[in-house]
């Protein structure tokens, strides 16, 4: 479930600066054009993707941020977001699959000694350790309201949604959907975070 550190550098990716927010992007108007479109046509995007049994909540969520930056550091012009944002979703899934790929779990072995059963409670507990320092690491470097709001999502997923949250705050959906989204990946790109979890795979 984890996500960025946001006062690293972002190295690899030029599209914008770590030091930039809404107010001094040039493109702000553009995004928030797509913004509203895709508040719009939130749940028939959704629809699409699960009647063609593609959708997978992170990669739309992560998809939605991406073409949302893309847009609003970039200034690029869409002509048909529909078109747009299902590409690429399609795009992330499939870098998401190969991804995922590396770290296929074994199956079962039933004739596991009690060393093995006493290394799987020391990573549970390791697994345990490492949720309560990301949850910490939220809560220092965000604003309350988003922790709040991540540490719902976080406990009550999957039983919870975007919409459930809105209904629950008063939020609207797609706002509560770009704070989860940057608490998540500001999770994932912290190091120590990212190394603890390869050694937990």
């Amino acid at each position: 479930m984890l996500l960025f550190n946001t006062k690293k550098s972002n190295k690899g990716k030029k599209y914008f600066s770590k030091k930039r927010d809404l107010s001094d992007a040039v493109f702000a108007e553009k995004a928030e054009a797509f913004n509203s479109w895709f508040a719009e046509n939130n749940r028939k995007l959704v629809q699409y993707l699960k009647v063609r049994r593609a959708y997978d909540c992170d990669v739309f969520n992560d998809c939605y941020l991406k073409v949302y930056e893309n847009i609003l550091f970039s200034g690029n012009k869409v002509e048909n977001y529909m078109h747009y944002f299902i590409r690429s979703y399609y795009t992330n899934m499939m870098a998401d699959g190969i991804k995922q790929n590396r770290y296929c779990e074994l199956k079962p072995h039933y004739d596991q000694s009690d060393t093995d059963a006493v290394s799987s409670l020391e990573i549970e507990l390791e697994q345990q350790r490492l949720e309560s320092d990301i949850m910490a690491y939220v809560y220092e470097n965000y604003d309350i309201c988003d922790f709040e709001l991540f540490k719902m999502y976080v406990t009550l997923k999957p039983a919870i949604n975007y919409y459930s949250l809105a209904e629950i705050t008063g939020l609207k959906a797609h706002n509560i959907q770009r704070t989860i989204c940057r608490i998540k990946k500001g999770v994932m790109k912290n190091k120590d975070f990212s190394r603890r979890r390869r050694e937990l795979a």
